[in-house]
C-alpha cells in the first residue's frame, strides 16, 4: 500500500510494475492531451477540481479499469491526477497510467466522507461533476462538503464523443475481430446449435482472434423470438429455415465494437426478403445524413421517413444509432431529445429494425467512423455462405 499523501498540494506517483495483460500491439495512449482538455474545460466553468465516479470517464482519463475508484483531477498542472481505490487495485492502477502515459497519485485514502481529502480541506473550491452518472451517496456528500458544484456532463460527453487517434484504432480492432470471429461463428450453423451454443462459439472466437471479450452479452434470436430487438439466447435450436437476428461486439483495450446481422437460414420467403430491401434502404438513408454539415437527428428523421413512406415506421421500436466507444451505448443517440452536430471522428452505429410480433424481425446494425466527408464503415462482416434475403 502507497503511504498517505495531501493530494492538495504537490504529490508524485511511485509507479509499481506488474507484468502486462495487454498483447505486444497495445496502443499508445492519449492520456496526457486528455488531461489538458479536460484542464482546459476546468478552466473555462471556473473549477477547482474535477470529482468523478463515473469507472468509464476515470478508464478515459487514467487507463484505470478497475471495479472500484473514485478520481479528483486539479485544474493545475503541477497537481498530479488524485484514484482512490482498494488494496486490490493499487499495484493494477499504478501500472495502467503509466501505461497510459501520465503520472498519477494512488491511494485508499477517500476523497468523501467525514476524512476525505474534500471535506478535510478547508479552502473553498469549487468542483466539477458528471450529474448524469454522479452515484447518489456521493453526490449526498458533495453537497455536505459545502463546496459549490458545477454539472459538465455535456462537456465530457462532447470531449468522449470525438475520438482520437488510440480510440479510434481500438475501436477499429474490436470491429474486424467481431466479424472475424462472427464469420467463424456462423459455420457451425451447419450443426444446428442451440442459440446459446452459437453464443458461446462467438465468444470463443472473439478471444481466439485477440479481443479480451465481447463489448455486450450477445443477442441471438431465431424463428418467431427475432421479433424482440434484445432476444437473450435460449436453448432453441436453430434448424432451417428459420430467420435469425445476431447482435454482436468485441472489446480491445477496453473499446467496443457493435454490429447486427439478420439472415434467412435456408429460402427465405418472399415477406421476408421484402422486409428486407425495405430495412437495407432504410439505413441507406440514415447513413447518407451521417456527414459534416448534418445532425444526428438527420441520420434518425431520413431512416424514418424512408419507413414511413413504405407505411412500417410503427414496426420500429427504437432509436435508430448511438454513440460506441469505452461504453456500447454512449452520446451522442440519434434520437435523443439533444441534437448534435456530425463531426469528424465520432463511432455512431445505424442500425433500424422491422419487428412483427410473434413472426419475425430483421435488424440491420453498422458501426461508422464520421470523417470530412462519407463515413467509413468499421464493421463489414457478410455471413459467408448463409442466404441473407
Amino acid at each position: 500500500m502507497t503511504k498517505p499523501r495531501n493530494y492538495l498540494h504537490t504529490q508524485t506517483s511511485n509507479s509499481l510494475s506488474i507484468h502486462s495483460q495487454s498483447s505486444e500491439d497495445t496502443l499508445t495512449s492519449s492520456g496526457a492531451a486528455r488531461l489538458v482538455r479536460l484542464r482546459n474545460l476546468l478552466e473555462t466553468v471556473q473549477a477547482d477540481l474535477l470529482f468523478s465516479d463515473h469507472l468509464q470517464l476515470i478508464h478515459y482519463l487514467t487507463g484505470f479499469r478497475g471495479s472500484n475508484g473514485s478520481l479528483l483531477v486539479s485544474r493545475h498542472p503541477g497537481e498530479s491526477p488524485y484514484l482512490c481505490t482498494d488494496g486490490r487495485y493499487l499495484e493494477q492502477a499504478a501500472f495502467q497510467a503509466k501505461e497510459h502515459g501520465i503520472d498519477i497519485s494512488i491511494d485508499t485514502r477517500p476523497i468523501l466522507g467525514p476524512d476525505g481529502i474534500i471535506t478535510t480541506h478547508r479552502k473553498q473550491m469549487v468542483i466539477a461533476v458528471d450529474m448524469s452518472s454522479l452515484n447518489l451517496t456521493n453526490y449526498l456528500q458533495l453537497k455536505e462538503s459545502g463546496k459549490p458544484l458545477v454539472d459538465v456532463s455535456a462537456s465530457l460527453a462532447d470531449m468522449r464523443a470525438h475520438k482520437d487517434a488510440a480510440e479510434i484504432a481500438a475501436i477499429t480492432k474490436a470491429s474486424t475481430v467481431a466479424d472475424r470471429a462472427i464469420t467463424q461463428t456462423l459455420s457451425h450453423l451447419k450443426d444446428s446449435p442451440t442459440e446459446l451454443e452459437l453464443a458461446g462459439w462467438f465468444e470463443y472466437y472473439v478471444r481466439e482472434c485477440g479481443a479480451e471479450g465481447v463489448s455486450f452479452p450477445t443477442i441471438i434470436a431465431s424463428g418467431s423470438r427475432t421479433s424482440l430487438p434484445h432476444a437473450q439466447p435460449t436453448r432453441q435450436r436453430i434448424v432451417a429455415p428459420t430467420p435469425m437476428v445476431i447482435d454482436f461486439g468485441a472489446m480491445v483495450d477496453g473499446y467496443c465494437s457493435d454490429s447486427t446481422r439478420s439472415f434467412y437460414f435456408g429460402e427465405p420467403p418472399a415477406n421476408y426478403q421484402r422486409t428486407y430491401e425495405i430495412v437495407t434502404a432504410a439505413k441507406a438513408a440514415g447513413v447518407a445524413q451521417l456527414r459534416p454539415g448534418n445532425t444526428v437527428h438527420a441520420v434518425e428523421r431520413a431512416t424514418r421517413d424512408y419507413l414511413r413512406a413504405h407505411k412500417v415506421e410503427e414496426y420500429l421500436l427504437h432509436g435508430v444509432g448511438h454513440g460506441v466507444g469505452l461504453e456500447i451505448h454512449e452520446y451522442p443517440f440519434t434520437a435523443s431529445a439533444i441534437d448534435v452536430a456530425v463531426e469528424p471522428d465520432m463511432c455512431i452505429t445505424v442500425e433500424p429494425g422491422l419487428y412483427y410480433a410473434h413472426d419475425f424481425g430483421i435488424r440491420l446494425e453498422d458501426l461508422y467512423l464520421t470523417t470530412a466527408a462519407t463515413p467509413i464503415s468499421l464493421t463489414n462482416s457478410s455471413g459467408e455462405g448463409v442466404s441473407f434475403g
